[in-house]
């Protein structure tokens, strides 16, 4: 139940990556530990499927009483995570906890900044991205090909309330717990 794989993954932890919430059910009612880690991340499954961005599983899981202190080999908390997805962030709120400002999930490689322009990458290859594996994924289209497209994709996130796509700085009269996010550009 609390074993590791020969890769070093909980069983717990594999269950909540993929979103099979029947099986992460299954495991805590047989005792599974909800605060394993594995081994060289220190990923609890908390950490896995909020990364992920499963709802129904984090809700699971939170139904557990995890500890949500835990820290990855990196510095990084399932509140880290959970603060750059509005969709599972609500869990974590109900739980009391504070949100990490877009600066230091930034600071911890969660999000990145998107860079408008880089010399060092040709215009046709450049990518703009939120966080590792988001939905919101943006390709400049080559000289040849329509802008319109992007610009109406990369509008269509900033107006869904991505807080990925946020900007610095803030309003002077915004508090850091109150996210007030706008177009970040470089």
């Amino acid at each position: 139940m609390n074993s590791y794989s020969p890769e070093g993954f909980r069983p717990i932890c594999i269950a909540a990556f993929w979103a099979y919430n029947n099986i992460v059910q299954l495991l805590l009612d047989r005792g599974a530990n909800i605060n394993a880690c594995n081994r060289g991340t220190n990923w609890t499954g908390l950490h896995c499927a909020t990364f992920q961005g499963h709802g129904k599983v984090v809700m699971t899981l939170m139904n557990h009483n995890p500890d949500l202190t835990i820290r990855d080999n990196f510095g990084r908390s399932a509140v880290d995570f959970a603060s750059a997805l509005d969709a599972i962030w609500p869990f974590f709120a109900a739980a009391g906890c504070k949100r990490t400002p877009k600066a230091e999930l930034i600071r911890m490689d969660i999000v990145k900044k998107v860079e408008t322009a880089d010399d060092k990458i040709p215009s046709s290859d450049r990518a703009y991205f939120s966080r590792p594996g988001s939905a919101y994924v943006f390709k400049i289209p080559t000289l040849q090909a329509d802008r319109t497209r992007h610009d109406y994709q990369q509008q269509a996130a900033l107006h869904s309330g991505d807080v990925l796509t946020a900007s610095d700085p803030l309003p002077s009269s915004s508090r850091m717990d109150s996210p007030a996010f706008s177009v970040w550009r470089s």
